[in-house]
């Protein structure tokens, strides 16, 4: 009996070291960590530098971090899964990666408000650029869908490209014909086009930042063609984060750092990270 009295005597005493010394780490300075799911090849919102997740977005879930104590740990995923992920808040509870508000992707999750508005590119070859570019209204250089009938067109997978090209397949639109070439990563897309892909659609800042210093490419604005009594118009998509539902601390805390930053702030980070 004596012996066992004395066994549980120690196992009691390790076990109350034990939380005792979980405890005091926690309270000298381990901080709760936040993580946040991103596809980093969507410069400048988000891209690899030097081995590490860097930009727009990383600056703004930083300053998050700071607003609510925790470090903030950014995992590179796939595109396609940060919106499911986040909704099942096991993993992760943000994604932020230009993400676009659409009512399917807000019956899953919660959005901020939305800071950053872009139009949609379109990526082709060079050479090929008269079967592509026209004048628009705006007196811009741009790319109707109607140029991209029977086109083979890359996307990234999950996208607002994606959602956009697959619309105009679905309902028989402008790109009549046309057919989806998907990729999990940008850079795959870009080497296909002219392959197996004629076009790229993706985002205006990554398009220009993808091409830079390859002659062989280049790129211009996607238009809805207007009629007699309407203008021709852009393509544009506009990105919020995204947040597990119910997380109303967080969500609060994201819209108070894109209030403080504001537009110009954001166009900072923007011009920070192309190199401006």
């Amino acid at each position: 009996m004596k012996i066992k009295k004395l066994i549980a005597t120690v196992l009691a005493t390790v076990t109350a070291f034990a939380t005792f010394g979980f405890t005091s780490c926690n309270l000298l300075g381990g901080k709760e960590k936040l993580i946040v799911y991103t596809e980093a090849g969507f410069a400048p919102f988000e891209y690899i530098q030097d081995g590490k997740i860097v930009g727009v977005d990383v600056d703004i879930m930083n300053l998050v971090g700071e607003k609510l104590g925790k470090e903030v740990i950014f995992e590179n995923v796939g595109f396609d899964t940060i919106v499911d992920t986040v909704a099942e808040g096991k993993l992760c509870n943000v994604g932020a990666a230009g993400i676009s508000v659409t009512p399917a992707r807000a019956e899953k999750v919660d959005f901020s408000d939305e800071y950053y508005t872009a139009s949609l590119y379109v990526i082709y070859k060079s050479q090929a650029e008269g079967d592509y570019v026209s004048m628009t209204t705006d007196d811009v250089n741009g790319v109707y869908w109607d140029s991209l009938k029977g086109k083979n067109i890359a996307v990234q997978n999950g996208t607002t490209a994606d959602l956009f090209l697959g619309d105009e397949i679905a309902e028989g639109g402008a790109a009549e014909g046309a057919q989806k070439v998907g990729f999990d990563a940008l850079a795959s897309a870009v080497a296909d086009v002219g392959l197996n892909s004629d076009v790229l659609i993706i985002d205006e800042l990554p398009a220009k930042k993808l091409i830079e210093g390859k002659s062989d490419l280049a790129c211009a604005p996607l238009y809805y063609k207007g009629d007699e009594e309407t203008p021709d118009e852009a393509a544009v998509d506009t990105y919020a984060i995204c947040v597990t539902k119910g997380q109303t601390e967080l969500l609060k805390a994201i819209n108070e750092v894109l209030a403080e930053l504001g537009k110009e702030g954001i166009q900072e980070l923007v011009n920070k990270h192309l190199g401006l």
